[in-house]
């Protein structure tokens, strides 16, 4: 590993300025260009995700490389003769599609260019993962100067990071809400520190048992000056203050604690699922987390269900693979929770340590009639038993419905028409010793 010379940072920061400056220029060039034609110029804004991280592990020298590397991809698998690619910082790139149709042009080249950067670099012996998001600013619909289309590329690419597909185009509202994102982030750590954030329990049946087994644990973060936030920003929240690591710990303890509750003062020995955007699994320090919360309530591993949602990310990332590698050894259950997943992500989810997936069945109501919805109902069941899942059913609307899941072959259900979800002291109390 080497070490950075100051003196040759420096130097490099200069340099970048330099390459910021002209690129800008030429920018404003094809800004006029097509002042004059009438025609539409994309600006994409691309932050790479590890450039700075390869510098703290390697050296600027190696980090160089890899800036190069990225250039050299954008060239020659994402540009045209005439666009332009500029490095804007150590992780942040922005290329300029000359003329364009319009965004859905524009929205192609960025998925395009999520493919050419989502290759692993190898240094050495070792495999890195880039982690890019993509901002897109149109002209002249996002602005009509350089350094505005640059900077609100800049901004949708700030989005772009929390979004699953990690591209995002820019929309003005963004810019007035950046107070509220920040107040977000405030919030969320004074909520966090002060163990201010609350849960309630969706209880699941066991369909061939017909009694409570577990319940979900939602989150339900209430502010007294922003609201009801809901899970998807908290987190959003979280990743861009670094404290990913910090809310789950909460979620999970509070969590914990409520399910033991409902040991102790009401005799009911319950799983307990808590659901976690599959972006959760890039910490490293998941498993850990999980396992002194685990310890703290004494509760058993096999007891905790983590529930995946967003499993498209986990495809190219393969720390996600060993975080869940290591879930998997402490013994905690792996469920997917993925409403919107395709059906040939099983073939690579197969290959995952899950045991557990849950589906929506309330699309069953508007299906082409009875006998083949529950055709194809029971062939995913079937499909999720040949590959070891337990099967949980959400969106139940009755008990009609219940004994027909039950009939097919499916394991547990979640089910609105069996009752809200609670908060802890009403859980007891409508499930506790004797069901009502």
């Amino acid at each position: 590993m080497s070490e950075a010379d100051p003196s040759s940072a420096g130097a490099m920061s200069a340099d970048r300025s330099s390459d910021a400056a002209g690129f800008l220029e030429a920018l404003r060039g094809k800004v006029e260009e097509r002042r004059a034609d009438g025609a539409n110029l994309a600006v994409l804004l691309i932050e790479c995700g590890v450039v700075s991280r390869i510098d703290a592990a390697w050296g600027y020298h190696v980090g160089d490389a890899v800036r190069g590397r990225v250039t050299e991809l954008l060239r020659s698998d994402v540009l045209r003769p005439g666009d332009l690619v500029g490095e804007m910082g150590r992780d942040d790139f922005a290329c300029v599609l000359s003329i364009v149709e319009g965004p859905a042009v524009a929205l192609q080249a960025a998925k395009k260019l999520l493919r050419a950067l989502n290759t692993p670099f190898w240094i050495g012996e070792e495999e890195i993962a880039a982690s890019p998001a993509v901002g897109i600013a149109m002209f002249p619909a996002h602005g009509d100067q350089a350094e505005i289309l640059l900077q609100r590329a800049k901004s949708a690419c700030a989005l772009a990071r929390n979004l699953t597909g990690r591209i995002a185009d820019y929309e003005e509202d963004w810019e007035n809400s950046a107070a509220t994102r920040l107040l977000y982030e405030n919030r969320l750590r004074a909520a966090v520190a002060e163990d201010a954030l609350e849960m309630v329990f969706q209880p699941q049946y066991d369909l061939r048992l017909g009694q409570v087994m577990g319940a979900e644990s939602l989150l339900r973060w209430s502010d007294p000056t922003l609201g009801t936030i809901s899970a998807e920003q908290a987190f959003a929240a979280a990743e861009s203050m670094g404290m990913v690591a910090d809310l789950v710990s909460s979620i999970l303890n509070r969590a914990l604690r409520n399910v033991s509750e409902f040991r102790y003062s009401a005799g009911l020995d319950l799983r307990i699922g808590v659901k976690l955007p599959a972006r959760a699994l890039l910490y490293t320090e998941l498993p850990d987390v999980v396992q002194r919360a685990l310890g703290t309530w004494g509760r058993r591993s096999g007891s905790l269900i983590l529930e995946i949602g967003e499993t498209s990310v986990l495809g190219a990332e393969a720390v996600a693979r060993e975080t869940l590698g290591r879930l998997k050894e402490l013994g905690v259950k792996l469920s997917i929770d993925d409403s919107g997943m395709a059906l040939s992500s099983l073939f690579w989810l197969a290959t995952m340590p899950f045991q557990e997936i849950k589906i929506d069945v309330s699309a069953t109501r508007d299906g082409a009639g009875v006998a083949k919805s529950d055709r194809i109902l029971q062939s995913i069941i079937e499909l999720a038993h040949h590959l070891r899942l337990d099967v949980v059913a959400v969106g139940v609307v009755d008990e009609a419905a219940a004994a027909r899941l039950t009939e097919l072959g499916c394991d547990y259900m979640q089910a609105d028409f069996k009752g809200p979800a609670l908060d802890p002291g009403k859980f007891v109390e409508r499930f506790g010793f004797n069901e009502g």
